[in-house]
């Protein structure tokens, strides 16, 4: 798979690695550092490829640094660059090839998938070209675009990410239908519309064809509607639709034309966005766990006046399909959530969890659950199917030094919170600490190494071997502290009964119960094999 930008420079290798910076993209050796990047190119074993002078071929899946050797000196002449995540960086060999066969090495951030490489990789070569090339986008927005793009085909435009969310919409409102309105006022196609659109394998057809595609009869009260795919290469970014029925090939071919410049303009931002995101996530990253450098590089972000509360939030289908869907629908939730004058939220994935930065401005006695609310209805998203997300809220930070420990007691509380079987409300430090600190105590690695030492193993043999019931009542007389008659009644059993077990037990593994060390550690054994 070979992309290629038209018209215009598209940026040599040393412009594109700059722009990109090392912690995207390190330039290990460029020996025709000044080469123009044409296009970017996925290698492909076993078939007969003939790469471009200007492209980067993308080494995916190729792990051995012999695989990348070789690889070098086959594209020596014809390819600019090849990019690989495998770690060649010091390997003489490597640079020897690479020195020899005159092209050049990069490699790729671990962090950074192969499809986000792609689209960093074309996103910066369609900015070179717009700059330089005929028709450049830089300038006109989403909605110029969708407006240019209604008036070629006659009739109104939306503009929507690959998930189906409006990106942006003609400003000429005839000619629309009940889908169209409904998909402006909720922000993406009505869900009856794409399930019809899917059964019968629209969004697949767009995908692969190669022009606009003509939409009809699909749901009762839909009219006819053009749509294309918005792609960079295989790289999916989205797709325009318009209503319009019986368009021209002159408007057809211009619908197209102008899906090109929407593709461009997309992959501009989002290499844009790329770029402000990882930085803006180096900078929550500095202000949550702290540091010498919290009054540094993280001063970028600008928190208010008033109370923190960091809030750690974990997705929880394990299905990676499921996930994305769940990662998507808390982002526009983001986005889209009210917020108020005097509530402002930072927000930002780190690993595998999202943390959020809420503060209140002017902090009063119920602004704890004003917090807790907020997020109640985000993760609601107003559907009336909640997101599968657990969420864990630390308690109050005055200022940015104490956000790190309320970022610690919100991993605490998330971490109680995925102890439920599905996901609820936000849980509150405050109200789970006790549960939270047993968690911490009763690490599995600090259990397994409790049941070498303690005698409870003996007691779970006596009453397999025997039939009797030393461990449940020993179980019943800690989690009642030693009262006899309460944990005699938990057990259904006469009190002495009780005793008399007491007794038998404290002979039969040679223990005193009335040591309070003996009994805080086998009391948190026993809360570890049955923590409800």
């Amino acid at each position: 798979m070979t992309t290629h930008t038209a018209g215009g420079a598209s940026g040599t290798l040393e412009t594109l690695t700059a722009a990109l910076g090392n912690d995207v993209l390190r330039a290990v050796l460029l020996p025709e550092p000044s080469l123009p990047v044409g296009g970017v190119r996925v290698h492909e074993p076993g078939t007969a490829q003939s790469p471009g002078r200007g492209d980067i071929v993308l080494a995916i899946g190729m792990d051995d640094v012999t695989a990348v050797i070789a690889l070098l000196r086959r594209l020596g002449g014809v390819a600019a660059a090849v990019a690989t995540k495998c770690r060649v960086q010091d390997d003489a060999d490597v640079l020897r090839a690479a020195a020899d066969s005159g092209c050049g090495v990069l490699v790729l951030d671990e962090g950074i998938d192969w499809l986000q490489a792609v689209a960093l990789l074309q996103g910066e070569i369609a900015r070179h070209a717009a700059d330089s090339g005929p028709e450049p986008s830089g300038g006109v927005d989403l909605f110029e675009l969708a407006d240019m793009a209604a008036d070629a085909v006659g009739g109104p435009v939306t503009i929507e990410d690959p998930r189906g969310w409006l990106l942006a919409y003609s400003s000429d409102q005839t000619g629309g239908d009940p889908v169209r309105a409904e998909t402006l006022l909720g922000r993406r196609a009505p869900t009856g519309f794409s399930q019809a659109l899917a059964a019968r394998g629209v969004p697949q057809e767009i995908a692969r064809s190669e022009g606009p595609v003509v939409v009809r009869g699909v749901a009762e009260g839909a009219a006819d509607r053009l749509a294309v795919g918005l792609r960079a290469g295989s790289f999916g970014l989205g797709s325009m639709w318009a209503v319009v029925s019986g368009a021209e090939r002159r408007q057809v071919t211009a619908f197209a034309r102008i899906a090109q410049r929407v593709a461009v303009h997309l992959m501009r931002r989002r290499t844009e966005d790329y770029r402000t995101h990882r930085v803006e996530m180096e900078q929550l990253a500095v202000l949550l766990h702290g540091g010498p450098t919290v009054t540094g590089s993280g001063d970028s972000i600008e928190l208010p006046r008033g109370a923190h509360w960091v809030a750690a939030l974990a997705v929880a289908p394990n299905d990676p399909s499921a996930r994305a869907i769940s990662r998507s629908r808390l982002e526009h939730g983001l986005a889209l959530m009210q917020r108020s004058r005097d509530l402002t939220v930072h927000a930002g994935q780190l690993s595998n969890l999202w943390y959020l930065i809420l503060t209140v401005g002017r902090p009063q006695e119920n602004s704890a659950a004003t917090v807790r609310d907020w997020l109640r209805d985000l993760l609601d998203d107003g559907t009336g199917d909640r997101m599968p997300i657990y969420a864990g809220v630390g308690s109050a930070a005055d200022d940015r030094g104490g956000l790190p420990r309320s970022r610690k007691e919100a991993e605490r509380a998330l971490a109680v919170a995925r102890l439920a079987p599905a996901p609820g409300a936000p849980l509150a430090f405050e109200d789970c600490w006790a549960r939270a600190a047993l968690i911490r105590v009763l690490d599995p690695t600090v259990v397994a190494d409790l049941e070498t030492v303690t005698p409870l193993w003996r007691l779970r043999e006596q009453d397999t071997a025997h039939g009797t019931d030393y461990l449940p009542t020993l179980h019943a007389w800690l989690e009642h502290q030693g009262n006899i008659r309460t944990a005699a009644q938990r057990l259904h059993i006469h009190a002495n009964t009780l005793r008399y077990r007491l007794t038998k037990i404290e002979q039969t593994v040679g223990i005193n119960l009335a040591d309070p060390d003996i009994r805080l550690v086998l009391a948190l054994q026993l809360k570890a094999l049955d923590p409800a």
